[in-house]
C-alpha cells in the first residue's frame, strides 16, 4: 500500500514570525481557558493545612525525663541480655535485639562463642546500681556501678582464677544512641570524671 502525504502550506503573504506569534497566542488562549479566574492551581496555596503539633515524631527522641526513663529501661534489658549471654553461654543475638547497637551485639555474641568454646560458664548475676544517664540530643551515656562478686565463672567445672587487677566493684559507662526510633546501648567507653563505687 502506498501512503500519501498531504502538505499544507500557508499563503506566502504570512511571514514565519507571524506564524510563531499566532501559535504562541493560541497556546496562551488555550491555557487561559483551562483555568478559571478564581482558583489557584493546587499546591500554590501557602496556608498550612494543619496546625503544627508539639508531639515529637517517632524518629526523634523524647526530651527530659521521658528520654531518661527510656534509656534506663533499655539499660536494664541490656544487662538482662548480657547476663543471659554469659551465663549460658548463649551465642544467639536475639536477647540483644532492640536493646543494643550492632557492634555491641557482635561484641557480646563473640564473647559468648569464646566462652562456649573454652567451656566457661558464669552463674549468679552482677549487681548494677547507682545508674546515671546523661543525654544530649540523640546521644548520651549511661554510667553505673557494678558489683560482680556474686557473678562467678567456672571453666570446665573449675573456678576461674581471680584477676588481682580487677576489683569486684567498679564503674562502667556505655554510649547510648537514638537510632531508628529507639534508644540503644552502644559501645563501652572509659569512665570519665570521679565515679566512685
Amino acid at each position: 500500500m502506498v501512503g500519501f502525504v498531504t502538505r499544507t502550506s500557508l499563503p506566502r503573504t504570512m511571514s514565519p514570525i507571524l506564524t510563531r506569534t499566532l501559535a504562541a497566542a493560541a497556546a496562551v488562549a488555550v491555557l487561559a481557558a483551562c483555568t478559571s479566574a478564581g482558583e489557584e492551581p493546587a499546591g500554590l496555596d501557602d496556608t498550612p493545612s494543619a496546625a503544627p503539633t508539639t508531639e515529637a515524631p517517632p524518629d526523634e527522641p523524647a526530651a527530659g525525663g521521658d528520654a531518661e526513663a527510656a534509656v534506663l529501661d533499655v539499660y536494664e534489658r541490656y544487662w538482662d541480655a548480657r547476663i543471659r549471654s554469659v551465663n549460658g553461654p548463649d551465642t544467639s543475638p536475639d536477647a540483644f535485639a532492640g536493646v543494643a547497637t550492632e557492634s555491641t551485639i557482635a561484641l557480646h555474641t563473640q564473647t559468648a562463642r569464646t566462652y562456649e568454646e573454652q567451656g566457661i560458664v558464669f552463674t549468679g548475676e552482677p549487681r548494677v546500681y547507682d545508674t546515671a544517664v546523661s543525654i544530649d540530643g540523640e546521644r548520651g551515656t549511661v554510667t553505673s556501678c557494678v558489683d560482680d562478686s556474686e557473678w562467678v565463672g567456672t571453666q570446665n567445672g573449675e573456678p576461674l582464677p581471680v584477676n588481682p587487677d580487677k576489683p569486684a566493684v567498679y564503674p562502667v559507662e556505655f554510649q547510648v544512641l537514638f537510632l531508628n526510633g529507639s534508644w540503644l546501648i552502644g559501645d563501652p567507653v572509659d569512665v570519665e570524671g570521679d565515679v566512685s563505687c
